[in-house]
């Protein structure tokens, strides 16, 4: 699978360039297939027809219509698609990450408190944003052109509109690029059922590179571990009243025969056997 590398994707897409900002009506038929797509900016979202889902290091979420979302610089595996014949249509507004820096520094003593580390920012659109995208929209269709002033004025408008919504939303996302935690990648992916390619993509690692780093911390392999791990938390949902015919699917098995195998393997008994001696 390519990588994907934004906003250069984005060339052929109705925009508004203005320097290193620029302002995307993005369309397209999309599908329900994962993209490894590498951010060299950071970038808003805001979705008019079809849903996005954005897989990060820490943490996935799926937003549709109403909803806005901003992701950092960095590796991403991203899901677009249309559940209609409607094309999947978003808004993008991509900029550099020294923009949003030094928003959230301006702003830092109005913080309180210390904010935790986020993937990503998502929030449902109020009113304001809402006819701001509205602008945008009608800025991109009449192709109006933007001095690099004006467009850095229209940024910081819209990240002032998401620190209005929540002061502390902002601050933890902006943060130096560094070498992602293995352990965050592979816990909190536990069940994207993600394969070894696109976890080495999250943890910004070549596959080899990946494995040795895993390796040295679990003592073992990637797909052992994370075998054994989903094993250890059907087992938790077992003793607490599910079947394995409603766990099995969630948990990467193919069929009730593969995972009943693989537990009799772990535990020395069926999963049924199992429930009866809780």
């Amino acid at each position: 699978m390519q990588v994907v590398h934004v906003p250069d994707a984005t060339l052929l897409q109705q925009k508004i360039d203005a320097g290193a900002i620029s302002f995307v009506n993005y369309r397209d038929k999309a599908s329900p297939f994962r993209n490894r797509v590498m951010f060299g900016c950071c970038a808003f979202s805001f979705i008019q027809s079809g849903q996005k889902k954005v897989y990060r290091a820490g943490e996935s979420k799926v937003i549709g219509p109403g909803y806005g979302m901003l992701i950092p610089e960095g590796n991403s595996i991203i899901i677009e698609h249309s559940d209609t014949t409607e094309k999947y249509n978003t808004i993008l507004i991509f900029f550099p990450a020294h923009v949003a820096k030094a928003f959230v520094a301006a702003h830092k003593s109005k913080i309180q408190g210390t904010a935790a580390q986020s993937s990503y920012v998502h929030f449902a659109t109020n009113g304001y944003i809402g006819e701001y995208i509205r602008n945008i929209k009608s800025l991109i269709d009449s192709q109006q052109a933007l001095s690099q002033e004006m467009a850095l004025l229209k940024v910081n408008e819209l990240l002032t509109a998401v620190y209005e919504m929540s002061p502390t939303l902002l601050a933890g996302i902006i943060c130096p690029a560094e070498r992602v935690s293995l352990k965050v990648v592979v816990e909190n992916n536990l069940f994207n059922n993600l394969n070894l390619e696109e976890l080495s993509f999250l943890a910004n690692r070549s596959v080899s590179s990946f494995k040795r780093d895993f390796e040295k911390t679990y003592g073992v392999s990637p797909q052992r571990y994370i075998r054994e791990r989903k094993l250890e938390i059907a087992c938790a949902e077992l003793t607490k009243g599910r079947s394995a015919s409603e766990l099995y699917m969630e948990y990467g098995y193919e069929n009730l025969s593969n995972f009943n195998t693989a537990f009799k393997r772990k535990y020395g008994k069926t999963p049924g056997a199992f429930r009866q001696h809780v």
